[in-house]
């Protein structure tokens, strides 16, 4: 059941990432857009803090009460705060919260108006208080940066995955126990105890009309978490060795991804890939009503490759070994790319071998595109009940490696004919089920782990493009290659691999002896993988790392290019349906020299940022109020720097105000300037413009201070009337005279009818600025002529 949860933020708030920025010593976490957002992790950690509560106020104050146990089956349990051994394994949870982000009209208006987004923070001083002195600690002043209030952010796509056989009135409990944890849930994030965070939180799509009864009653004990059953044919009709099909697929995160790599202490590395595992489980969901998908893997007639990042439309591949560039000035972006395999090192020139990075097509004309995956690091913590505050105890402070949202990733189904056949009877177009989001990697039930995957094209026969060299076998391994020696010990011994090839070729292969080139680059590599139920380590896989390259000469036999291209297809080792022991023979990338060729050709981003959906919000919007919150702001933020620019200029202040300097003399005196400026202050709204006229007209009918006001160049009073628009003297009636003034930005408005509401509202607080700026900017200039 999916469903959304709104959260209205009712006091400045702050959900730090952990990190300085420039002299702002805590800054906010921001999504791709540069936006604040509430991330998945706080909002569930917030919730379960509110839903034990309410579990504990249920039970009487039972920390192992009924409502307890429901309250981990909803969130899961937590292993690491168990006292005693663990006896059966961790419950996972059934409810996946995802990351809370403005509405989509707020968020396209802030991408394209710049300024407005900045108005989002402001900036806000702080010290440390000594508690023997009661007075501020020296080089203790901090400043941190807060939201403002007002905003509205919501939490799409959450949901709660029922077992198939749970009753409505269980699933009912568990929609009370969370509509209840919302309910109890005041404030979030960092200072929620010093003012901010203030919320609430609103539960969307539960219909909460006979809730309360279902709290008022003792339910009884949650059911036995149990694995989703998967919907599968017994058998499906033998599959012979046929040809094969080859379905494309694009898979694009649309959240950030960890395919987790390693631990390092505290920080948890991702890959820069998706193994097809990942991608493996979830075929016995969507083809388990057609196909027995695991019969299709123990035969070896379904196929899945790793998702590399996409290049030009088509999955990239990894970078052979033996490509090097020159040290100080190549590399694939640059030239000066060495193929060792047939190219000796130049002897003026110091290489260096190219290594961590993934190639596109190559044509032999350029070097071919070299895509990056970008990694971004994302810091949490686990708070401590006991002290509300991370601990070590709990986990501490811990940081993500993880792959960026919108990255898009190539990958391939190979399915044999007969399989092919077999599905396309059972429905047409039956790829197209596949079209899916789905949840992978560490951490996937809130801020990661989301996926899209659409099909790209039907599928197509394969068509090998294998070319012989003269009985000289050029290797490159596209992916992890896992082997066995004669023990069943896993293995990287290259005579066990060369075995393997020649087994299946049926000729005899040597390694080729060239002084001056290099025949053999190879690397080894370790895969670490987890259980995730029990969250234990599995046995650890060993094998020739993607990318190793060998070239082999043929002694003994012909190579036959239909059993090539059966290895190119099918793969060699172990694991093979899952993307390991991919490779390619004799290509072009590794036969050519490519030390003449130059960089490839940058692809222009056609794509115009200016196109983004930015129609201004409407008043029935429900990001309307906080939208014209920070629209204000951003419009006081302007009307403060265009006032001091105006008022650094002589000649604007006598050209506004008639504000002059001659001699030492001030033109009107500083006496009655600083009346000016105090009946000015007196201006709070349009209808306030009285109250300056008045103090006009009694100058007037003063003689000696009238002609402190006027002589015989410049009417200052006129200027001032000017300025406020006094009709009643016929002088002028535009209001909009200080807006000529100030030549506000036009990107400053992004709600509907909203520049003339401003210019309504900011109209006597731009006065009171402009003119207290210019006051003060001739008062320093005249001071200096008094010295």
């Amino acid at each position: 059941m999916q469903f959304t949860i709104r959260i209205k933020m009712l006091s400045d708030w702050h959900i730090g990432l952990g990190q300085s920025k420039g002299d702002i010593d805590a800054i906010v976490q921001r999504d791709k857009e540069g936006l604040p957002y509430i991330p998945a992790k706080t909002l569930t950690g917030i919730l379960r803090d509110s839903c034990e509560l309410v579990a504990l106020g249920l039970d009487n104050g039972s920390e192992k009460g009924v409502w307890s146990q429901w309250v981990d089956f909803l969130f899961g349990s937590q292993p690491a705060l168990e006292e005693e051994a663990i006896k059966s394994s961790p419950q996972p949870a059934i409810v996946s919260l995802r990351s809370a982000h403005f509405p989509d009209s707020l968020k396209n208006n802030l991408t394209v108006k710049t300024k407005v987004k900045d108005a989002i923070a402001f900036i806000k001083p702080g010290i440390s208080i000594d508690n023997d002195t009661g007075c501020a600690k020296p080089d203790f002043l901090r400043f941190e940066e807060m939201i403002r209030k007002g905003a509205i952010l919501d939490a799409k796509n959450c949901q709660i995955n029922y077992p198939a056989d749970m009753s409505e009135d269980n699933k009912k409990i568990v929609e009370a126990l969370l509509l209840a944890g919302a309910k109890l849930t005041e404030r979030i994030g960092g200072k929620r105890r010093r003012g901010a965070g203030k919320c609430r939180i609103n539960v969307l799509r539960l219909q909460n009309d006979d809730y309360l009864d279902y709290l008022t009653n003792t339910p009884p004990s949650p059911p036995l978490y149990q694995e989703a059953t998967v919907t599968t044919i017994n058998h499906h009709p033998e599959i012979k060795e046929s040809d094969w099909y080859i379905l494309p697929l694009e898979i694009t995160a649309e959240s950030p991804l960890i395919i987790n790599r390693r631990t390092v202490g505290n920080v948890v590395e991702t890959l820069d890939y998706i193994p097809s595992k990942y991608i493996l489980r979830n075929l016995h969901r969507k083809l388990g009503q057609w196909l027995n998908v695991s019969q299709a893997i123990s035969e070896e007639s379904l196929i899945i490759t790793n998702a590399t990042v996409s290049s030009q439309n088509q999955p990239s591949r990894p970078v052979p070994f033996c490509l090097f560039a020159d040290k100080l000035n190549g590399g694939l972006q640059k030239g000066n790319v060495y193929n060792r395999l047939v190219e000796p090192e130049p002897k003026e020139t110091q290489l260096k071998g190219i290594r961590g990075a993934y190639i596109g097509e190559f044509t032999g004309e350029c070097l071919p595109a070299n895509p990056k995956v970008e990694i971004n690091i994302y810091t949490h913590n686990t708070i401590k009940d006991d002290i509300q505050r991370p601990s070590t105890d709990v986990g501490g402070v811990y940081s993500y490696s993880a792959i960026a949202p919108k990255t898009t990733f190539r990958a391939e189904i190979r399915l044999k004919l007969d399989l092919f056949n077999h599905l396309s009877n059972q429905q047409k177009q039956w790829w197209r089920n596949l079209e899916d989001s789905y949840s992978i990697g560490q951490s996937k039930k809130d801020d990661y782990g989301t996926i899209k995957v659409t099909i790209v094209q039907q599928p197509q026969l394969y068509q090998g493009n294998i070319q012989l060299n003269n009985n000289t076998l050029s290797v490159w391994l596209l992916s992890d290659l896992l082997l066995r020696d004669e023990r069943l010990n896993p293995t990287a011994d290259l005579t066990i691999f060369k075995t393997e090839l020649e087994k299946v070729l049926g000729v005899e292969l040597k390694q080729r002896e060239k002084e001056d080139l290099i025949s053999v680059m190879v690397r080894q590599r370790r895969t670490e993988s987890w259980q995730v139920r029990w969250g234990l380590s599995r046995p650890s896989l060993v094998g020739i790392q993607a990318g190793s390259c060998f070239v082999y000469e043929v002694t003994q036999g012909e190579l036959d290019i239909n059993k090539l291209s059966q290895i190119e297809i099918e793969g060699l080792g172990e694991r093979r349906v899952e993307g390991y022991g991919q490779m390619c023979f004799n290509d072009p990338l590794l036969t050519m020299k490519l030390s003449k060729l130059t960089s490839p050709v940058t692809e222009v981003d056609t794509s115009n940022n200016n196109d983004t959906n930015a129609n201004p919000i409407r008043s029935s919007d429900s990001a309307f109020e906080y939208a014209r919150i920070i629209e204000k702001e951003a419009w006081r933020e302007a009307i403060q720097q265009q006032a001091l620019y105006l008022a650094s200029d002589k000649k604007t202040r006598k050209q506004c105000l008639g504000l002059d300097i001659q001699g030492e003399e001030s033109k009107p005196p500083m006496t009655q300037l600083g009346a000016l400026r105090s009946v000015v202050c007196k201006l709070q709204s349009q209808s306030d413009k009285d109250k300056v006229i008045s103090w006009i007209k009694a100058l007037e009918e003063v003689p000696n201070r009238k002609d402190k006001w006027i002589d015989n160049h410049t009417d200052r009073l006129q200027l001032i009337s000017n300025l406020i628009g006094d009709s009643e003297n016929g002088i002028n009636n535009n209001e909009n005279t200080i807006w000529e003034y100030l030549q506000l930005p036009s990107d400053l408005v992004i709600t509907e009818n909203g520049e003339t509401e401003l210019k309504q509202q900011l109209w006597a607080e731009a006065i009171r600025i402009l003119v207290d700026a210019m006051i003060r900017a001739h008062k320093r200039d005249w001071e200096e002529t008094q010295t």
